[in-house]
Order: structure tokens, then C-alpha cells, then sequence
């Protein structure tokens, strides 16, 4: 009987790969408000295009959209590795989705950005931008250039790095180690 449970949580661990990142951008108003429940995720990748229902959002304390928070989208728990924006960018009338990688502001000059969509993972750096409503921060309707090319900002959007929630509660590994003592 142990044998066949120990078998169970196995299947269940290994159906559930703790280490998948999966990147959601947020369908509603832009900003880092937290998103009410029924609201709408659009995944970027690894599946582009699919949508995810919210079903609870449980903050970390700081009351934004932030790493560390937690999220339940069509019954599956996920932890916010990393939240920032999202710029769904043109280039010659084909639309692309680009993040910053690591530390980002309003002024994008200098920051590295990689490609989440379509080509995932492409990086590169924000070599010129021009501020074309002289806010003074990135916006849409500005313009980047990033390696050589020049490309318009369509839309900002918030997006959420997450990785699947163990599905096995922590305070039974005590009890799931116990059953190897046993064989």
C-alpha cells in the first residue's frame, strides 16, 4: 500500500515541472494595480495566445503586481517570479513582445530587452529612443532601437513571470521522506 502511494505523489511530482516559466501579460487596464478576480491572462509563452481565467490573486503585502505574489489561474496555483511591463513593439507592420531583463524605467536608453514573442529569448539592447509626446517616459507611439532596427511602441502592458505551484502541500514532505526509510 505505501509502495502504491509513494507512486501516486511520484506521478503527481513529476506531472507538475516546478521549473516551467511561463509568461502571462495581463489583458486589463495597463498599470501595477492587482487585477480583480475573472480577469483575463493572455500567455506569451510558451503557448502564444492562450488565455487563462483568474480565479484568485493573493498579494505579498505590497499591494501591486510584484514577485512573490501569488496567482490562481483555471485551478492551477503559480508564483509571480518576476512583474514589469510588456512592450508589444512594430517593425515593418510584424508585432513583437519584448520585456527588460532585470533593473527598468522610464527611460529605456541602455536597458536590455529580450524578445518573448515571436522568436523567445532574442536579446537586445535599447540603443536610441525618441519620446514623441515628451512625457519623458517610454510610452506608446515612441519609438526604440534596439540592434539597428527601429521600432514603434504600440502598447504597454503589465506581464507576470510564473512558475507552477507543488500540487503536494509542504508540511507532508516529512511524512513522503518517512516512506522511503521504509523500503
Amino acid at each position: 500500500m505505501k509502495r502504491v502511494f509513494l507512486a501516486v505523489v511520484l506521478a503527481v511530482l513529476v506531472a507538475v515541472p516546478a521549473s516551467a516559466q511561463i509568461y502571462l501579460e495581463y489583458t486589463g487596464p495597463p498599470g501595477r494595480n492587482i487585477p480583480p478576480n475573472c480577469s483575463t491572462w493572455h500567455e506569451l509563452h510558451p503557448n502564444f495566445c492562450a488565455t487563462s481565467h483568474q480565479q484568485l490573486y493573493n498579494d505579498n503585502g505590497d499591494g501591486v503586481v510584484s514577485a512573490c505574489d501569488q496567482l490562481v489561474l483555471d485551478c492551477g496555483c503559480f508564483h509571480v517570479t518576476w512583474a514589469g511591463p510588456t512592450y508589444v513593439l512594430s517593425f515593418q507592420g510584424m508585432i513583437s513582445y519584448w520585456e527588460p531583463i532585470g533593473a527598468y524605467g522610464p527611460n529605456p536608453m541602455c536597458e536590455t530587452w529580450h524578445q518573448v514573442y515571436p522568436e523567445f529569448c532574442m536579446a537586445g539592447h535599447v540603443d536610441a529612443w525618441e519620446d514623441t509626446n515628451s512625457d519623458g517616459q517610454i510610452s506608446p507611439c515612441d519609438f526604440v532601437v534596439i540592434a539597428g532596427m527601429m521600432y514603434h511602441v504600440v502598447e504597454i502592458k503589465l506581464n507576470v513571470q510564473v512558475t507552477p505551484l507543488s500540487p503536494v502541500d509542504e508540511r507532508s514532505w516529512g511524512a513522503i521522506k518517512s516512506l522511503f526509510s521504509t523500503f
